[in-house]
């Protein structure tokens, strides 16, 4: 995660100073920060999630700043409205989300609640305890997978517990007597109960038993996460190995009739492999962070987010989710897809139900890995957004060697999708880089996408869902063999400060209109589509980036990238791919990257009417 302080907080006071008011042309945005949370320790990351809305569709910019709290935080995005803020300390803090339409600045504040991790509920597992377990520190739980003669009484207990407090429960994450993985084969099968608020946490990475014949909990910062090996030896349909079944009647009749949305879990640690060794999860407030899931051989996606609604025509409502979160995942060599974020499909054809609408909303996909997606079998999409989600995050995730599209997003039936997909790896993978399909109010921006086997980012439509308003900024495109940038039944793109270059074309257009493209750079052939005046095409891809072949897209010196592009911070961003604020010279940069060293800071905005708000 990019951390921001003291650089960052400069430029916040500058650009979202009061100053002398004026009255504002047209309504000022509609803001709120959401509601205020709770963290528990040991987990120190939380996402806020905040909502802009803008009645004359002024671009907006966004910025989160702590205004009281007993020590610093960092954010991975302030200039967003989704953000992760990592805590150090506990005590309660309060943040500021302030919005920016160019003639009014909107404020509103939210709280957070950090507590020690002693304010929870604890219970403990480690499959090699010598003893009889009763689930205490002292006698940790030896069993803990779905079928185990425990279990009723297990989660009975668990219940109990959570309807009055929150509860975490420690899996040993390594041996007592070597640092390498306990391990559980079978399934983890959460059995929630309880419909309070209080947060149930399952956690692999943070504790371990030091003494498998006289238990004692020592605090882990080590690699080794507690391992859950998949099998289907009970011999019923229950094709995870951690989670839970969405609320389709099919499974829920093997799962004890228990299944659905449950909101507030967290499953943080674990080490997930094996013959359907997958994750599958479904409910609001929920967190999946720090999961290491590889060589799934059976059964897809490897990680899978609950569908909304049933396959059509039973089309069953399932419930729909917000406040979702997918950080610091690495999947790799596993059969289908690696981050599948189900809401629904687009067509009846494909099980789809566009009568239900659109879907989950507020999700966060932030600094995760994903390798060889696809490898054993399926669909090998990197990250897969299926239809009717909104307000979804894409940041600073790798994919590598997908044996699909990097990242493909079915985009939503009505409104607007309010994706931003910024700061992301895509490489060597067998189709498109970025495949959009039914999008409308989608930015992306500051991502780098080589060695494509399709097109490096591409617009379409499917059953008459195009896409329209989408933002295409100071993205990095090379050596994709179907193109650098394919836009397609689209209406309205604007393709700005983007570097193409090395790819079998430039790219091209179908059935599209309202196409605004200027200030790129193009090698060795621009686009189809008309260009402005000042974008730059040449025939040498020599003397752009470091390392092209290599995967280092940082410009040199006398790149023509550099102090070639048009001024963007009237779009809400003013950094690159690596976290350099632009510009380092006499402009901003062409591509992902901007060439210097050190942060700069902004002006200082004027004429502002500011608005504030709880």
């Amino acid at each position: 995660m990019r951390a921001w302080s003291a650089v960052f907080t400069l430029f916040l006071l500058l650009l979202f100073a009061p100053v002398e008011s004026v009255i504002a042309a047209g309504s000022p945005p509609v803001v709120d920060a959401g509601p205020n949370k709770v963290l528990a320790f040991p987990a120190k990351d939380l996402t806020l999630f905040g909502h802009a809305a803008d009645s004359e569709n002024d671009p907006l910019k966004v910025a989160w700043t702590m205004t009281s709290g007993p020590a610093p935080v960092k954010f991975s995005a302030p200039w967003a409205l989704a953000t992760t803020v990592t805590f150090a300390t506990t005590g309660l803090y309060t943040f500021q989300l302030a919005v920016n339409d160019g003639t009014s600045v909107v404020t509103r504040s939210v709280t957070v609640t950090v507590n020690h991790a002693s304010s929870q509920t604890a219970f403990y597992v480690d499959p090699t305890y010598a003893g009889t377990g009763n689930g205490t520190a002292a006698a940790p739980w030896t069993s803990f997978e779905d079928g185990n003669p425990n279990q009723t009484a297990q989660w009975n207990a668990i219940n109990g517990a959570l309807a009055s407090n929150d509860v975490i429960i420690y899996f040993s994450a390594r041996k007592a007597g070597s640092d390498t993985a306990e391990e559980i084969v079978g399934t983890v099968n959460v059995k929630r109960t309880d419909r309070s608020s209080h947060r149930l946490t399952l956690d692999g990475m943070s504790k371990y038993n030091t003494n498998d014949a006289n238990p004692s909990w020592s605090d882990y910062a080590g690699t080794s996460k507690m391992r859950l090996r998949g099998n289907r030896t009970n011999g019923s349909p229950i094709y995870f190995s951690l989670g839970w079944y969405d609320g389709d009647p099919y499974f829920k009749q093997y799962n004890g009739g228990q299944g659905g949305k449950l909101d507030y879990v967290t499953m943080r640690g674990f080490e997930v492999t094996g013959i359907a060794g997958r994750i599958t999860w479904g409910g609001s407030y929920s967190v999946l962070e720090y999961i290491w899931s590889h060589d799934v051989l059976d059964e897809g996606a490897a990680v899978q987010l609950a569908a909304a609604v049933t396959d059509y025509p039973n089309c069953v409502d399932m419930g729909k989710s917000h406040d979702i979160t997918m950080r610091n995942i690495l999947v790799e060599r596993v059969i289908g897809e690696g981050l599948y974020i189900a809401g629904t499909y687009l067509l009846t054809r494909y099980g789809g139900c566009p009568s239900y609408g659109n879907t989950h909303s507020d999700i966060l996909i932030e600094n995760n890995t994903i390798r060889y997606a696809g490898q054993n079998g399926g669909e090998g999409d990197g990250i897969d957004l299926k239809a009717g989600l909104l307000n979804v995050t894409v940041r600073n995730n790798v994919v590598q060697n997908p044996y699909g599209h990097a990242l493909v997003a079915e985009g939503v039936f009505s409104g607007r999708t309010n994706y931003l997909i910024e700061g992301n790896r895509f490489f060597d993978g067998t189709r498109n880089g970025m495949m959009l399909i039914g999008q409308n109010g989608t930015v992306l921006r500051n991502n780098v996408v080589y060695n494509m086997a399709a097109a490096g980012i591409r617009s379409d439509s499917d059953g008459g869902y195009g896409c329209s308003n989408i933002e295409m900024y100071n993205n990095t495109i090379y050596n994709s063999k179907g193109g650098g940038v394919s836009i397609n039944a689209t209406d309205g793109i604007k393709v700005s400060n983007n570097l193409v270059f090395g790819n079998s074309s430039g790219g091209n257009s179908a059935g599209s209109s309202n196409i605004s493209s200027d200030y790129n750079l193009w090698v060795p052939s621009k686009a189809t589509w008309s260009e402005g005046p000042h974008s730059i095409i040449q025939t040498t891809t020599a003397g752009i980036t470091v390392s092209p072949a290599s995967g280092d897209f940082h410009l040199v010196f006398g790149s023509p990238a550099v102090d070639k592009g048009a001024n963007l911070s009237a779009t809400g961003f003013e950094t690159a791919f690596d976290g350099i604020f632009r510009p380092q010279g006499a402009a901003w940069d062409i591509g992902a990257y901007e060439f210097g060293t050190s942060p700069s800071t902004p002006s200082s905005p004027t004429n502002l009417h500011v608005v504030s708000g709880n």
